[in-house]
This record gives structure tokens, sequence and C-alpha cells, in this order.
């Protein structure tokens, strides 16, 4: 067992759109786990099937912890929201390497591929 385990950053939001958010981030995890072979971390879309905007402040400590734990963030799901940040800055305090996807947009590619993805806030680049 040498899979990375990679936590995955992608918007959430707390409108109308939340539910669909979640579905589509779903979707990155599966194609990134495939397409990567990697062991992916996104807790929060389960957490957030069942907690509301209340838990918030509890979601991002377990956020936080889990990516201390993990070996890499990526970011995904065509842009970066202020939450998709601040977990970005806790992966930099750990010295974790963060890796841009968000110019693939909103939904995973549809064939499988290795994309290129690019360095976020200066951290260094894993192989990919």
């Amino acid at each position: 067992m040498n899979k990375r385990a990679i936590y995955i950053a992608h918007p959430l939001g707390n409108g109308p759109d939340r539910e669909e958010n979640r579905a589509r981030a779903a979707r990155w995890v599966g194609w990134f786990a495939r397409a990567f072979d990697i062991a992916p971390i996104a807790d929060w879309i389960v957490l957030s099937g069942v907690w509301g905007e209340e838990h918030r402040v509890l979601g991002m400590d377990i956020d936080r912890e889990l990516v201390a734990r993990s070996d890499e963030l990526w970011l995904c799901g065509g842009k970066i929201t202020d939450g998709m940040h601040d977990e970005a800055l806790w992966a930099d305090t750990w010295g974790k390497p963060i890796v841009d996807f968000t110019d693939l947009g909103p939904e995973p590619p549809s064939r499988l591929y290795r994309p290129l993805g690019r360095s976020y806030m200066g951290r260094p680049m894993p192989a990919l």
C-alpha cells in the first residue's frame, strides 16, 4: 500500500447549489482516484450532507486535522473559494505540496488522463 493520501478541496457553499457542488466534488474525487491511483480524502462531502452551516467551524477543524495528516492538497472545481484558500494556507503551514487543478473547470475531464496541475502558493510540485 503505497498510495498517496491526497486531501481534495472543492467549492461547497451554503446556497442553492450546495447539493450540486457536493455531487460535482464526488465526481472529482472518483476521477482523481482513478486517474492518479491515489487515496483521496474528502470527508466534507459526507459531513456536509448531514451537517448544515451551523457546524462549519467543527467541519473546518476536522478538515485541518486531515490536511495535516495528508501527503498533499489538491484544489479543483473551477475556482478557489475562501474555504479552499484557508485549507491551502493550513497545508502550507505543514509544508504540504499544493496542486491547483481549478483551470480544468468545474467538472472533471471526460476522459481519464493525468493533467498537469499548477503549484499553488509557491509550494513545490509533487511528482504527478
